[in-house]
């Protein structure tokens, strides 16, 4: 992938935004709204928390600190749904109909939930543990990891057997090559995310969806390219390396 597939990932996600911006946003605002809430939860814990060493608070500053915990989670799991409704709609097998439903897509299926935990949980040990080395070989390792959950659903939407380790290997191997594209695009992205920052969060509203809409197409073309014949076996020849 090249600069002008960037630029045609960004203007492609920009337009299907705000030709239905009214679907996008019933389609985000469940987890946005979930994971603001509990960033706002956690932070208010953390300055009583930091105010106060009394012992009879400490209950309470814990079950402050969990429940955020615990709402940036469940906003993490729309968003999950909400990614995958947008693969798929790029790829035109949904339909732009019912947002507030398709958000919990990922639990339309046991095993799409199953998958998000264990991959997620999987993605968490290998970055940190190249984190130990130091921190740029996890940051890039992030990247390598990106895509599993999305691959480890195709797979179960195909009916072929795709454990959540095998997943992430095949995500490290389709990435190759890739990693500095996502990232420069990501990184494309910033002034957007000030944007956001200075609007209260009101800008979300787009941004997030116009964000999630162009890694969808990413994962999109990712796939359609490494499916293409030259592109298996190219793919066959090498690996970064033998670790996850």
């Amino acid at each position: 992938m090249d600069s002008q597939d960037r630029i045609n990932f960004k203007l492609g996600a920009k337009s299907q935004i705000l030709d239905h911006i009214g679907f996008y946003i019933l389609l985000s605002i469940l987890w946005i709204a979930l994971n603001w809430i509990g960033g706002m939860v956690y932070e208010r814990s953390a300055n009583v928390f930091t105010q106060t060493l009394a012992t009879n608070g400490g209950t309470t500053i814990s079950g402050f600190f969990s429940f955020g915990w615990l709402l940036i989670i469940a906003g993490s799991m729309m968003r999950a749904g909400t990614r995958l409704t947008m693969i798929d709609i790029d790829r035109g097998t949904a339909k732009l109909d019912n947002p507030i439903q398709r958000s919990f897509k990922l639990f339309d299926n046991g095993r799409y939930f199953l998958g998000w935990i264990f991959i997620g949980i999987l993605i968490a040990i290998f970055t940190f543990l190249w984190s130990l080395l130091l921190i740029v070989p996890g940051f890039i390792k992030s990247y390598s990891y990106s895509q599993a959950f999305f691959l480890y659903r195709d797979a179960v939407d195909k009916g072929e057997e795709l454990s959540p380790l095998q997943a992430i290997t095949k995500s490290r191997h389709m990435m190759n090559g890739n990693k500095a594209f996502l990232f420069i695009m990501d990184l494309s992205f910033i002034g957007w995310f000030l944007l956001v920052m200075i609007t209260f969060g009101l800008a979300g509203l787009f941004v997030q969806p116009y964000y999630d809409m162009a890694r969808a197409k990413f994962f999109t073309q990712l796939v359609v390219r490494h499916d293409e014949p030259q592109a298996t076996v190219a793919g066959d020849d090498h690996d970064d390396d033998g670790m996850a």
